[in-house]
């Protein structure tokens, strides 16, 4: 292997520079499937993606023949899987800020802020009244959420008011039975699908609004779901694959700062780190 790498480093100084070139490419083709893999919890991609490297090392070591166009084959399926898979989410990443960023450097801590945490309260208000009248409601909220999700329900882009969200859920409107999309410190969408987890470790009464919300939460980690039971009124809130039960209104509101920016990074632990009984 040795021999291989002095082989590598070898020859003119525009090769070398090329090699170099490649290999620092090849890096960061590695680290955004890394990345974008961890973030869509696709970690049967990263496993493959670590055998495959494993293997190069190996053919590496034992000098196979044509070990560089082997290196290049697997280069481009990375790309192409890449490309297939996360292109969404990259292009998300390159255009857009993320809320919390974008509401600092434009308004600043201020009025920036003084809005989130207006939009927060409207939220909170929404949710206790519709608990106490059993009203069923699903509402996420997030910077990456797939086109795909908003597509499948109607544009709304309105302002957050606890009269407008308590409006989208009510019984037999046409909207009620789908998912209300929070981006940007606003109503996005409403009546939207979302992927049902696949898991049978939650409890029986989760029906279907809660098994939407926690598989959004396992495809995009940075999504915070809040559900408002139907049957129980019970205010319930998914990340990442979590969940928290039998909200009340400060809890809620620890967990809405969080998913609007308005907390620290280092309160995800405090506020989603797991307790014994969370998964009972």
């Amino acid at each position: 292997m040795w021999e291989f790498i002095g082989e590598y480093f070898s020859g003119s100084a525009a090769d070398v520079i090329a090699r170099c070139l490649l290999i620092i490419v090849l890096t960061l083709v590695y680290f955004v499937v890394f990345y974008y893999a961890k973030k869509r919890n696709l970690n049967m991609l990263i496993w493959i993606v670590c055998i495959s490297l494993a293997v190069m090392f190996l053919f590496a070591f034992f000098n196979v023949p044509n070990f560089s166009f082997y290196v290049l084959v697997l280069f481009l399926l990375i790309c192409i899987a890449s490309l297939l898979l996360f292109a969404q989410d990259f292009r998300r990443d390159l255009f857009m800020k993320s809320r919390k960023h974008k509401m600092r450097d434009v308004f600043g801590e201020g009025t920036g802020r003084e809005e989130l945490q207006a939009s927060v309260e409207e939220i909170i208000k929404a949710c206790q009244k519709m608990s106490k009248t059993d009203t069923g409601a699903l509402i996420i909220i997030g910077d990456n959420v797939a086109d795909s999700i908003l597509d499948s329900g109607t544009p709304v882009n309105a302002r957050i008011s606890a009269d407008l969200l308590r409006t989208l859920f009510f019984p037999k409107t046409p909207l009620h039975d789908g998912a209300v999309v929070i981006m940007d410190n606003e109503v996005v969408s409403a009546g939207c699908y979302l992927p049902i987890t696949q898991e049978n470790v939650y409890p029986r009464e989760f029906g279907t609004r809660h098994r939407a919300a926690i598989g959004v939460s396992e495809a995009y980690p940075d999504i915070t779901a809040i559900v408002v039971s139907e049957e129980t009124g019970i205010i319930s809130a998914m990340h990442d694959g979590k969940v928290k039960r039998y909200l009340d209104a400060e809890q809620l509101r620890e967990i809405l700062y969080y998913a609007m920016g308005l907390s620290d990074e280092g309160e995800q632990e405090r506020i989603w780190g797991w307790t014994p009984d969370e998964k009972e």
